[in-house]
């Protein structure tokens, strides 16, 4: 077996387990504080809230998922398009050209995910500490 194929395969495996963890998440009646962030200084960082984003748009409720944060919405779509693309790759024999694409657009879309994040922790941050600021759809308190 390649190389290639056995990357694949166990990417794959650690997506689909990854995804199988999400959907078995249980909803938990006391708040557990995981953020270290928050912990510290009372406010959530710009990462609170993705874990409980993605589990319910695992269990299709992607409204939730949005307000408990937009980025996790995104997240969960990308995990499935890579998915898909990999399994494409393993029907289909032909490994796609991964290291091309992220020489060209890789840094730009680091760069464009980071900005967008900050902005997104900024309008969290006021509607979290000053109220309803903006009208964005975000359950609080995180």
């Amino acid at each position: 077996m390649d190389a290639w194929r056995k990357r694949r395969i166990a990417l794959l495996s650690a997506l689909t387990a990854g995804m199988v963890v999400a959907y078995a998440l249980p909803s938990l009646p006391v708040r557990v504080p995981l953020c270290a962030f928050k912990l510290l200084t009372g406010y959530p960082c710009a990462g609170c809230g993705l874990t409980r984003s993605i589990r319910a748009a695992a269990h299709g409720h992607f409204r939730d998922a949005f307000a408990w944060h937009p980025f996790g919405v995104l997240l969960f779509a990308a995990v499935w398009v890579i998915a898909a693309l990999m399994v494409g790759e393993l029907v289909t024999g032909k490994p796609l050209a991964w290291r091309v694409w992220w020489h060209r657009w890789g840094i730009t879309l680091a760069w464009g995910t980071a900005i967008a994040l900050a902005a997104l922790w900024l309008l969290r941050l006021s509607y979290y500490r000053y109220g309803q600021w903006l009208p964005i759809p975000l359950k609080v308190p995180l």
